[in-house]
């Protein structure tokens, strides 16, 4: 048994095992963050991959999220009692910037009702600010040489005062010159033929095409939502699908015959999610300032959904005390990424190197890493 306990929400890519691009076989990940803690992951909220709901009602939200995941955290350390006193910590990734945060608010809220020994928390390529999300984006693809400098030098004096680190690009009406362009920047980063997930990887779904124009549809005409993925443009999900579908694979899993197959996204649940929060400020200063939780936020640095400027600027908008100005980290000696830290260390911001969205499947050794220095604390 393990000192540690990672409860991990959304993908499972920091696991013992990968499935192999045959859709067949299985590969040791030697970067497992098995190694490290022992792992529970919750497929949520109900209806997404193998979960279900009893009734079939899966209309849920924010907050409905974060009671389930609750119960099932509460359900498991019951049946497992010998877990129950390790130290405990939240992750996951993209939208898990909201599942992580609530279902920390939610621990905290019900320690007298049921303890649970949590320690901390960790968000990859979280969507922790709606509004920081558009913002920052903006300002990431002119900085990737990605917007027309004409353009730029347009909107920069009508729009922004001559000051576009500090534009308020989300508040711009979609009906006027600025909102439009900001539409169309957006629009460049999913339906402009670059990979979301990794603007420097090669876009490989055999579907692109489509899904952009679905995601695009999606996204703005109800107003941007960088974290609402109900399609995975540029990502060949099939050997996973195929894998998670096999009738072997599924009689060892356990799963009821009566489900339908595994899939990577699930319409139903994105197109009817109830998105509460917008803004993970509060729950994450109450965590690690009210209660003492470490926390940790890291970006890969070539990621458009959740990009790293948006995790920068809205753990420098937290207000905690500096420890350590921004620096650099090696592994396997090459720069992995930057680290700053607050809080007398207790809180870090990192990005990893050339990792896109997903950054234990692009830069797997360097996740290792700082999963390694955030559970124990060690230097990056």
């Amino acid at each position: 048994m393990h000192a540690k306990f990672i409860v991990r929400l959304e993908r499972v890519i920091s696991v013992l095992y990968r499935v192999n691009t045959d859709g067949a076989t299985l590969s040791v990940n030697p970067y497992s963050w098995n190694k490290n803690a022992s792992i529970l992951t919750l497929e949520a909220p109900a209806g997404v991959g193998y979960s279900y709901a009893t009734d079939n009602d899966i209309a849920t939200g924010d907050d409905n999220t974060a009671n389930e995941n609750w119960q099932a955290l509460v359900a498991f350390f019951t049946e497992f009692p010998q877990y129950k006193q390790n130290d405990f910590y939240v992750t996951g990734e993209s939208y898990g910037g909201i599942y992580v945060p609530t279902l920390v608010q939610t621990i905290l809220d019900r320690q007298s009702q049921f303890n649970i020994n949590i320690k901390g928390l960790a968000i990859g390529n979280g969507c922790v600010s709606e509004q920081e999300g558009t913002d920052s984006l903006v300002n990431f693809l002119y900085a990737h040489g990605v917007v027309d400098q004409a353009k730029w030098d347009h909107v920069k004096t009508s729009c922004c005062h001559n000051d576009t680190d500090s534009c308020p690009w989300s508040t711009f009406s979609d009906f006027t010159t600025c909102g439009q362009f900001v539409l169309a920047t957006q629009e460049t980063a999913w339906n402009g033929g670059l990979n979301p997930y990794n603007m420097y990887a090669d876009c490989v779904s055999t579907s692109a095409s489509s899904r952009f124009s679905l995601e695009y549809e999606r996204r703005f005409n109800k107003k941007y939502q960088p974290s609402e993925l109900g399609v995975v443009p540029c990502l060949d999900e099939s050997p996973v699908t195929d894998y998670l579908n096999r009738q072997d694979v599924r009689k060892a899993l356990g799963i009821p015959s009566s489900l339908p197959q595994w899939s990577i996204c699930n319409n139903a649940i994105s197109y009817g999610y109830k998105r509460q929060y917008g803004d993970m400020t509060s729950r994450i200063l109450n965590a690690v300032n009210n209660n003492n939780l470490k926390m940790m936020l890291y970006n890969g640095d070539v990621d458009l959904a959740c990009n790293a400027l948006m995790g920068q600027r809205f753990t420098d908008k937290l207000g905690l005390t500096l420890h350590k100005k921004k620096s650099h980290f090696y592994v396997n000696n090459q720069v992995g990424g930057y680290v700053t830290t607050y809080k007398d260390g207790k809180v870090a911001f990192t990005t990893v190197r050339g990792a896109g969205h997903m950054v234990p499947t692009d830069k797997p050794a360097v996740a290792d890493h700082i999963i390694q220095s955030f559970l124990f604390n060690k230097s990056f």
